[in-house]
């Protein structure tokens, strides 16, 4: 072989190097839990979803590649925990409405032991709903607790 052909070769092997190299750093900087700098920044790690946000369970947390999940079971969370304090305002309106009620004097007493029925299925109702909206919550806690744990 000449000489030119040989650094030609060369020249060739080391720009293809090069090209190699320069292009695993842009695939390997996404790192599952790795750091990240725009927000809402969405990446394919390891098969699965990930968006560049702050993990919710950390305090003073910086932008992190987290898993879709953690990001879902967050926001399932925060409205199962708004759906909640609903619900206890719903029924602190209701015991309201209810003495305003029992508070009329023109009530005859059938009137009165029908309001009393009323009231005790309306509360059992609410006290259901209730347990049931804390549990959903609970559960989305626990949740979003395992899916932005650190490293998983």
């Amino acid at each position: 072989m000449s000489r030119i052909t040989k650094r030609l070769i060369a020249i060739a092997a080391s720009a293809f190097l090069l090209l190699g190299l320069v292009s695993v750093p842009a695939q390997a900087a996404n790192k599952a839990g790795g750091s990240c700098k725009k927000t809402n920044q969405k990446a394919k790690i390891g098969g699965f979803d990930y968006i560049c946000q702050k993990n919710p369970t950390v305090k003073r947390a910086k932008l992190t590649w987290l898993i879709k999940e953690c990001i879902d079971s967050n926001n399932q969370y925060i409205a199962g925990k708004k759906s909640y304090a609903k619900k206890l305002q719903e029924k602190a309106d209701l015991l309201a409405q209810f003495a305003a009620a029992e508070a009329d004097t023109s009530l005859t007493q059938a009137d009165k032991e029908e309001l009393a029925r009323s009231k005790a299925a309306l509360l059992d109702t609410f006290d259901k709903l209730s347990r049931t909206s804390k549990d959903m919550y609970e559960m989305a806690l626990t949740v979003r607790d395992l899916a932005c744990t650190v490293g998983i």
